[in-house]
């Protein structure tokens, strides 16, 4: 009969899963700064996060009217909750963005 094997312990996993993560953390770290970024990146970021929470909004709105039979009603809502949450989303990420940059300054001053 063959020997049957468990798994391997959770401490075993463990210690791999923080190499690996050691591994994955050193390149992060040496990726320039982010100057280096375009400004389309940047720009293309802020677009997809509109039309992102737009389309979420639509789309959502659409099918809750064709599921109750409340049409155009729940489309609209769904419209301006969608663009409140594309800009929302916009907004934060150039927060993020900007912190990120008034970083990178500091750290070469």
């Amino acid at each position: 009969m063959a020997r049957e094997e468990g798994p391997p312990p959770f401490d075993e996993f463990d210690a791999r899963l923080e190499r690996l993560r050691g591994r994955a953390d050193a390149p992060a770290k040496k990726a320039g700064p982010v100057e280096s970024r375009t400004p389309w990146g940047s720009g293309i970021q802020v677009g997809i996060e509109l039309v992102a929470g737009l389309a979420g909004g639509l789309l959502l709105g659409w099918a809750l009217d064709s599921w109750l039979g409340t049409a155009p009603w729940l489309l609209v809502a769904g419209f301006v909750l969608g663009a409140a949450a594309g800009v929302r989303n916009a907004w934060r990420w150039m927060q993020r963005f900007e912190r990120r940059m008034r970083e990178g300054s500091n750290e070469r001053s």
